[in-house]
Order: structure tokens, then C-alpha cells, then sequence
């Protein structure tokens, strides 16, 4: 006959409150359960045999229920007996919650019990012995122990804690921002687990402020925070490339209205799309490779060869080109700004051919309008200041 005598070391752990036990396995025939001492003594058939059968557990933070029976196996009667619960937390020694008083059981008969116990924080096996004092000889002791086992320790849960900061972040190539509201949120006792983070809307988030709420989960509770995500446009436009616009030469040097959007193509903006250029761009200067009292091909003088517009949105330049020069190149220099305020500084080039038809050929500033002109380029020339 095998003798289970004690309560060994148990390796489960409990789950915190309202959880359902499970029985563990089963030990392999002639084997203790685990974490039990045994000592084997030889003995004669008597009889006698009593079990527990029926354990049901569950428990809600250190507040275990308890229910189940003791029976008598054997055919005859068994005087009074004593049961015993006991609970037990990962790698500790069982600690006795309480005695069952079984009284006399005629064959067969089993006796219920139903019990409720404050456990040890941690809790992750509980055990019901029959017969705990040994006074019977029996038959089979190996139906003596019941174990039930928790998946989440029998523990007072500390509330996970939702730590949120509003934060201001750029916007990408599609005019929305990617960010989080978490600062730090933690479980402060890491179970019952996992430990999840969630965000109410997790984004990308449109341009402006967005209200953002943060959850919390340690598994069975929860906690919220509020904050701001602000998305920010702080990319510039992107520069459209030049339109290579050609004036042909006027016999009266005639002035030719020449707007940003003839210059330059479109520029393009994250957040703005295709940009109109004359509503979004405006001219800096326009500068000219040429004197501006040059004796032209046609008309041989002609001053004031370029206007700026008040409004900047475009210019007046003249269709002429110098007598004896390699054509002439006027160069458009604009800002594009976005609806954000964020600008972009681009050139662009009207030509107007030399002698013969042949390519104009950027001989560099001698002439400018605008703001930001190279020294001495304003002058108007000689010929022009006489008259």
C-alpha cells in the first residue's frame, strides 16, 4: 500500500480574483502526486478507504471558495475522521487554512462540504487531505489528495496606471502624423497579465489637434487617460521645374506679360497638393544678362525693359535681345508658400533669342527689379538715364 504522508513544495500559481481552478494531472500509477513526501509501508488489506471527490474552487482576490466532499470507498462504515485544507504559493511550504470534521460515514456515503477562506497573497494551489491525521489504515491512500491548481495567483490587483502627455508632431508625405499619447503607463505589479496599452484613434492623425483617449489593461482592470496630438505641417513645397518659355524678338521691343505660371511648373505640397502658382507664388526679382539700355537688334533703344507688377504675381519684359550680344536670358526668382506659411525659393527663365535666331546664353546679372538685386544692378544704364 502506498502512504502519502504530508504536504510537499507546490509549483502552481493562483490567478487573482474569479478565477476556476483546474485539477492537475494525474500522477502516474504507484507515483505521488508532485511535491508530496511519501513513505511506503507494507500492510494488510483492512477495508477501509476514504477519498475526496467533487473539489470545485475558485477565488477572488484572497478570497477562496471552496466545495467538494469526503467519501467512504468501503463497504462498511468509518468512524469520525478529519480533513484539512491547505494552500500554497510558488516555491513556499503549504499553510493549513482550516480542519473539516468528517463524522461517521456508513459505506458509501459521502460528506459536503462547503467552505470560503481569506488565503496568503500569491496563492496557487490549494489542497484538500482526507483522513489528515493518518488514523486510518486504508486501502488506497492515493485518493487521500485532491489539488487544485490556479492559473492567476489569489492576489489583491493593483490597478494598472495610464500615464498620457499631448505631443506635436510633423507632417509626413501625406499630410498626417504618427504619434502616441503613452508616457510611461505601467502595471505596478505585473499580473494578472498581459499588460496592454491601447489607443482611441490609434492614427495616423490628420493636420490640426486631435483628442485621444489612452486604455490601460493589466488583464482584469483597467485605466484611461486623455491627451492631445497636434500634427503640424513643416514641410516646405516642392519646386516645379522650369517651363523654358521663348519670346521671339518684336521690331518695337514690345513688352510681354509674363506670369509665374508661364515661368515655372507647378510646385507641389504634402498637405496643398498641386499649388496654383498665381495665387501661391510670388516674384522676388527678375534680373536680365543684358544692360538695359542695350541697343537691340530691332528698335535699337528701348529702356525700362522690365516691370514688376504690384501685386508680384508677374512681370513686363521686353522681346528684345542686344545688337551684338549671345541673346537674352531673364531669370524669374519666386517664393511658393503653402497654406502653413512654409516657403520655397525657386528660378525660372524666359530667353529671348540672339542674332540669326541662334539660343540665348545666360551671360550672368547686369541688370535687376526686385528685392535682393546684386550691387550696382539696378542701375538703368547710361542712355537710359539721359533721357
Amino acid at each position: 500500500m502506498t502512504r502519502y504522508q504530508g504536504v510537499g513544495t507546490l509549483a502552481a500559481l493562483f490567478i487573482l480574483g474569479g478565477c476556476e481552478g483546474t485539477l492537475p494531472e494525474e500522477p502516474s500509477p504507484g507515483q505521488p502526486p508532485p511535491g508530496l513526501e511519501v513513505q511506503r509501508q507494507e500492510s494488510k488489506q483492512t477495508g477501509l478507504d476514504l477519498s475526496v471527490v467533487d473539489v470545485v474552487a475558485s477565488c477572488a482576490m484572497t478570497s477562496l471558495s471552496i466545495s467538494g466532499g469526503i467519501r467512504n470507498e468501503s463497504l462498511t462504515g468509518i468512524g469520525g475522521s478529519t480533513a484539512a485544507v491547505y494552500a500554497q504559493r510558488p516555491n513556499g511550504n503549504p499553510e493549513m487554512l482550516g480542519a473539516i470534521n468528517v463524522p461517521f460515514l456508513v459505506g458509501g456515503e459521502t460528506f459536503s462540504f462547503a467552505l470560503s477562506y481569506t488565503v496568503p497573497e500569491g496563492t496557487t494551489r490549494v489542497l484538500v487531505v482526507a483522513d489528515d491525521g493518518d488514523i486510518y489504515p486504508e486501502d488506497d491512500e492515493a485518493n487521500n489528495i485532491v489539488a487544485i491548481d490556479f492559473e492567476i495567483p489569489c492576489a489583491t490587483n493593483q490597478q494598472p496606471v495610464a500615464n498620457c502627455s499631448s505631443v506635436t508632431v510633423s507632417a509626413n508625405a501625406a499630410c498626417q502624423g504618427v504619434a502616441t499619447i503613452d508616457n510611461g503607463s505601467f502595471d505596478p505589479d505585473n499580473f494578472p497579465g498581459p499588460f496592454s496599452v491601447m489607443q482611441y484613434p490609434s492614427g495616423p492623425f490628420p493636420l490640426g489637434t486631435t483628442p485621444v483617449q489612452l486604455s490601460v489593461s493589466d488583464g482584469m482592470d483597467t485605466n484611461t487617460c486623455f491627451a492631445n496630438v497636434t500634427v503640424v505641417d513643416n514641410s516646405a513645397p516642392v519646386l516645379g521645374g522650369n517651363r523654358g518659355l521663348v519670346l521671339q524678338p518684336t521690331i518695337g521691343s514690345d513688352y510681354v506679360l509674363v506670369s509665374l505660371a508661364d515661368c515655372a511648373l507647378p510646385a507641389t505640397d504634402n498637405c496643398g497638393g498641386t499649388m496654383d502658382m498665381d495665387a501661391s507664388a510670388t516674384i522676388i526679382r527678375v534680373t536680365s544678362d543684358e544692360p538695359n539700355d542695350a541697343l537691340s537688334l530691332l528698335r535699337l533703344l528701348a529702356c525700362e525693359d522690365i516691370k514688376l507688377s504690384p501685386d508680384r504675381k508677374s512681370a513686363m519684359v521686353r522681346a528684345e535681345s542686344a545688337l551684338l550680344g549671345n541673346g537674352r536670358v531673364y531669370n524669374f526668382t519666386y517664393s511658393v508658400q503653402d497654406a502653413s506659411g512654409n516657403a520655397s525659393i525657386g528660378t525660372c527663365n524666359v530667353k529671348v533669342p540672339a542674332l540669326l535666331a541662334n539660343p540665348a546664353i545666360d551671360s550672368g546679372v547686369v541688370y535687376c527689379q526686385g528685392e535682393g538685386c546684386p550691387a550696382g544692378s539696378r542701375y538703368p544704364g547710361l542712355l537710359c538715364s539721359l533721357l
